[in-house]
């Protein structure tokens, strides 16, 4: 591919703007085909991006507009569109979670394996600055050893993603709550720090209560290397800028990451200093380059499409477990 990777964008609702902005800071990607049924919408992207507007995954494909498809669209969706990409032969980047169960995610991966073609579930927490720095510190051993973790996930009330009549209110729509959706960019930085989810705890309300799904969930997480993280999940009522985001304990120190840095404290509870900053949005550029590398370059993802299930698992098992009072297994 010496002209670069072709992408068409699959569904060109909000989250397509921002990856729309991502793709832009990539060198050799560029956005060929809009695909939206509202016709307005594909329109109103390719007019941005320069691509040919187009009303369905199929009529892009037939005009062979794009190499690659990223799917951006609800999560009851996925399925069908991932598979009809890869039975042309397309590269597949997926918006997370893969799907709403794990049964379609299994058909999904089988599309991919048939179809020998890069395939990126997208969940850009992978790519967080703040994160992967917070990873290396641990790595480094800046903080000793792990004991124990916090994430607190505080989604504002956008409404160009939470419009009471969207999907994400829909429980078919969406498979589930907050711990689904943007849940999982706290669960992915956990399962990077701790290591896999073994067993979890949790209880979920609906403070909105137009919701069909949760929109608050608290638990407790057990991971394979011992440690036990508290994950909490909120479509906000309230402001939490003031509540970090994360919190990494460690018999030599702590790690905090808030909504714009990451500060590293010593044991002796003295001044941190401030060692990274974390705009979040960065992760969306990380992840498609990431993506552009694999595609042209032959280069291993930072984590294959198999490395979402652990979210999607966590997040069943989270709500079975609210469901039954007791610690439930993310894996049988």
């Amino acid at each position: 591919m010496s002209n670069g990777l072709r992408v068409a964008l699959v569904g060109c609702g909000a989250i397509a703007e921002w990856h729309r902005t991502a793709i832009a800071t990539t060198a050799r990607t560029h956005i060929t085909a809009c695909v939206d049924p509202d016709s307005g919408r594909a329109a109103a992207m390719a007019a941005k991006t320069g691509g040919t507007a187009y009303g369905s995954l199929a009529e892009a494909l037939a005009a062979d507009a794009a190499d690659a498809v990223a799917i951006l669209v609800p999560h009851h969706l996925h399925e069908a569109l991932a598979t009809e990409a890869f039975a042309a032969r397309r590269h597949v980047f997926l918006e997370k979670p893969m799907a709403t169960d794990l049964a379609a995610c299994e058909r999904i991966l089988a599309a991919a394996r048939s179809a020998g073609t890069v395939f990126m579930v997208g969940e850009n927490a992978q790519y967080w600055p703040g994160v992967v720095r917070a990873k290396a510190l641990l790595d480094e051993g800046a903080i000793g050893t792990l004991v124990t973790a916090r994430a607190w996930c505080c989604t504002p009330f956008m409404p160009e993603f939470y419009a009471e009549d969207g999907w994400r209110f829909s429980l078919a729509s969406a498979g589930g709550g907050v711990a689904v959706d943007a849940g999982s960019h706290f669960l992915r930085p956990l399962r990077m720090w701790c290591g896999e989810l073994v067993d979890v705890v949790a209880v979920t309300a609906r403070p909105q209560v137009a919701m069909e799904g949760e929109s608050l969930c608290r638990s407790l997480c057990r991971f394979e290397r011992g440690v036990v993280a508290s994950f909490d999940a909120m479509l906000a009522v309230a402001a939490g800028a003031r509540v970090p985001r994360f919190q990494l304990t460690g018999t030599a120190g702590e790690i905090v990451i808030d909504g714009t840095q990451v500060h590293l404290f010593p044991a002796s509870g003295g001044a941190g200093s401030v060692v990274c900053e974390s705009g979040y949005l960065a992760s969306y550029a990380g992840e498609w380059r990431d993506f552009e590398a694999a595609v042209l370059d032959g280069a291993a993802l930072a984590a294959g499409a198999e490395s979402s299930l652990g979210e999607l698992r966590g997040a069943l098992a989270m709500y079975r477990s609210a469901t039954s009072g007791r610690w439930e297994r993310v894996f049988d």
